[in-house]
């Protein structure tokens, strides 16, 4: 057997932003190496564009479209495989377990599981219908509501509160943000103070500086009740038929456990959001696991490097290094070492690899179908008709779904 057509086995866990776009570059690559097996492996169906969830939520047409099934990442016949389950554990450098108890072997692995997201934006369903039924039952609740409550003015909050607004004017809709100003901090001023104004010229008032005390339950994102009363820290109360959250984020990353016994050291963070370690070049933060990426929101990059588009960059990155680690035989000369001892990982010589580089600083915020705000290279089109203009050419049409369609090009094979 030549050395490009040694069995290789590559596994992906999770198919979002990050894990699709190491999925297609690794699947690219089997033209040249065919021995090489990708498997995907996620929790659920289909791919979820949760960019575009403030659209989907008042769009039943849009919403139906941002569905795209996994299956349809591979060609009906070829050796790639999407496994429709989770992962429970990843047991050492080469074997993981799914909750179904099946143990898959790798020789390079991709956690690209990503976080929950706030709120209903997480949407809820195994399956393409049961997220479908998630959405509708809430966008039923806004239809016959006459107060929403939207908590958290991040781009979520923003972008919902701004769709809501615009699709149901007769509605009464409110926006509570703890922060001073609106979206994320590392954004210029101008951009907070042209989403607020816009914001306000569909009718949402917006609170500032205000915490609503939520209910203790993780899993809360949206609750359908007439007449509900939350109270704010400040003392106000705010009374409304339906509160949509758009705060907090939850990183679940246990399945490392195992390795974090191997290492003998801790490979996630103490508190908060429990984000996996890794190193420049998303590698885990071990040197006996240098097989192992972390893509997308589980790793502990700064929040700044949580966007849908930079985890799509992280999946490419982390695609490269196992190209280039491929290319230099790097799967054979581990699977031999560890083959005597565990521990044998740290010496193998890993090639030079590519590190994650966070060097775009965008936003697009698209408030309403014909409103929003924008920021790239330090340039803020925060309150500018401008800004209105480059939203809906760019990404208020579709949320930038399109981009994600050749993915899943192979979604209508039979």
């Amino acid at each position: 057997m030549s050395d490009s057509t040694r069995s290789i086995s590559v596994v992906v866990v999770g198919g979002s932003y990050a894990g699709a776009a190491a999925v297609k570059k690794l699947a690219d690559l089997s033209k040249s190496y065919p021995g090489l097996k990708v498997t995907l492996v996620d929790k659920c169906t289909h791919y979820f564009h949760a960019v575009g969830f403030p659209k989907a939520l008042v769009d039943a047409k849009y919403a139906d479209k941002a569905f795209l099934p996994f299956a349809g990442m591979f060609h009906p016949s070829s050796k790639h495989e999407f496994i429709n389950d989770k992962l429970a554990k990843v047991i050492d450098a080469h074997h993981l377990e799914l909750t179904s108890g099946r143990t898959i072997y790798y020789d390079y692995l991709v956690l690209a599981t990503g976080g929950q997201a706030p709120g209903p934006i997480n949407v809820v369903g195994k399956t393409k219908d049961e997220g479908l039924a998630a959405i509708s039952e809430l966008r039923a609740g806004i239809e016959s509501a006459g107060a929403i409550l939207v908590v958290g003015g991040g781009a979520v909050g923003v972008e919902t509160a701004g769709f809501v607004a615009a699709s149901y004017p007769n509605k009464r809709v409110t926006l509570v943000h703890s922060g001073e100003r609106l979206l994320p901090g590392n954004f210029r001023e101008g951009l907070a103070s042209g989403a607020k104004e816009k914001l306000e010229q569909l009718g949402v008032q917006v609170v500032l500086n205000e915490r609503i005390e939520l209910p203790k339950d993780s899993a809360y994102a949206a609750h359908v009740e007439t007449g509900q009363m939350l109270r704010g820290t400040s003392g106000s109360e705010y009374i409304a038929d339906v509160v949509i959250k758009a705060v907090g984020f939850i990183v679940h990353s246990e399945f490392v456990e195992p390795l974090e016994e191997i290492a003998r050291k801790k490979l996630r963070a103490d508190a908060g959001p429990r984000f996996i370690h890794v190193l420049p070049t998303l590698q885990l933060a071990s040197n006996m696991f240098p097989n192992v990426f972390v893509a997308g929101d589980a790793n502990d990059l700064p929040m700044s490097a949580k966007y849908g588009f930079k985890a799509e960059m992280q999946g490419g990155t982390a695609a490269a290094n196992i190209r280039r680690m491929i290319e230099c035989g790097f799967d054979r000369d581990l699977a031999n070492a560890t083959n005597v001892d565990a521990e044998a990982a740290a010496d193998v010589a890993v090639p030079p690899l590519s590190k994650w580089t966070d060097y775009v600083d965008a936003i697009l915020v698209p408030i309403g179908p014909d409103l929003g705000v924008a920021q790239a290279l330090k340039i803020d089109l925060g309150c500018t008709g401008l800004a209105n203009f480059f939203v809906r050419q760019l990404k208020t049409r579709d949320f930038m779904l399109w981009l994600r369609k050749g993915y899943f090009k192979y979604r209508h094979a039979k």
